[in-house]
């Protein structure tokens, strides 16, 4: 049968991954190094430490595989049989938001094998973030150890920085449409420079879906906000994120929309920050 294996490495990184063999489908998928941080039934994300440079580097190695006829049928217009697959449009968008110089996860490598065109196992490399926390886990026990006045001055800063953050991304007309609150990395542990990863649906917005697009990702980031967050916190986050002292019209729609995006997806987000679903219902005052 016809069998065929696509690789891209970022020219820098090419002599390293060759010596780990890490540029090859058949060696990545029998890859044993370094610790496995998540896995599903059809996918892995490996963390890996390399030396380059005389420094190490985190590296995250993802492998995405399908088990099942249904399983591709379902991707087939998603890079199983048409399109682009999920690695290389993640990939094209991480660099992307380097390229608009929006803080993002670097991308070094990915690739593809196919039998008789199909789909049947892809890779994603990138670096890790230095100092990485996710926002989720930030806000869950971060937040939390802090004494009553340092929380607030952090509260008030996150809101701020965070706002500008999206912003600047909205600014370039690029929308994450994966904007929840695990794929925002805080890099250190202050509340001041913020990384974005797993962007596979990363885009540019079409003309005439500005709105829909923007209300997408306040309405995932704000999912779980009301449990951690109170109505003013969140209307100053809004109000900083477009740069104005009162709400338009215009604002006012966004948030709608936005809201039922929110609403949509709050049980299941706060269950990913680890809220149960007895306790999802309270809100922040």
């Amino acid at each position: 049968m016809l069998r065929s294996e696509k690789v891209f490495v970022v020219p820098e990184w090419r002599a390293r991954l060759r010596e780990q063999g890490l540029d090859r489908i058949e060696a990545l998928f029998t890859q044993t190094a370094g610790e496995v941080v998540a896995s599903s039934g059809t996918s892995e994300v490996r963390r890996i430490i390399l030396e380059k440079g005389g420094r190490p580097h985190i590296l995250f190695l993802k492998k995405y595989w399908f088990r099942t006829a249904r399983e591709i049928w379902k991707s087939a217009l998603r890079g199983a049989f048409f399109g682009r697959p999920k690695v290389q449009k993640e990939f094209a968008s991480l660099q992307r938001l380097q390229r608009l110089g929006i803080n993002a996860a670097t991308p070094l490598a990915w690739g593809v094998f196919r039998q008789a065109r199909c789909l049947q196992r892809s890779f994603l490399i990138t670096e890790g973030v230095p100092h990485p926390t996710p926002l989720d886990a930030y806000i869950r026990d971060g937040l939390a150890v802090l004494s009553a006045p340092e929380n607030q001055r952090v509260r008030r800063r996150l809101i701020e920085r965070l706002a500008d953050f999206t912003r600047q991304m909205h600014g370039q007309h690029f929308v994450h449409h994966d904007y929840f609150w695990r794929n925002i990395i805080l890099s250190g542990t202050d509340p001041e420079t913020f990384f974005l990863i797993d962007a596979p649906k990363g885009r540019r917005w079409f003309p005439g879906m500005a709105l829909r697009s923007r209300a997408k990702d306040l309405g995932t980031l704000d999912a779980p906000a009301p449990r951690f967050f109170r109505r003013t916190e969140r209307l100053r986050f809004y109000l900083r994120y477009v740069n104005r002292a009162r709400l338009t019209p215009a604002d006012k729609k966004l948030i709608r929309q936005a809201m039922a995006v929110a609403a949509t997806e709050r049980e299941r987000q706060l269950r990913r920050v680890g809220i149960p679903p007895a306790l999802a219902s309270r809100s922040a005052r």
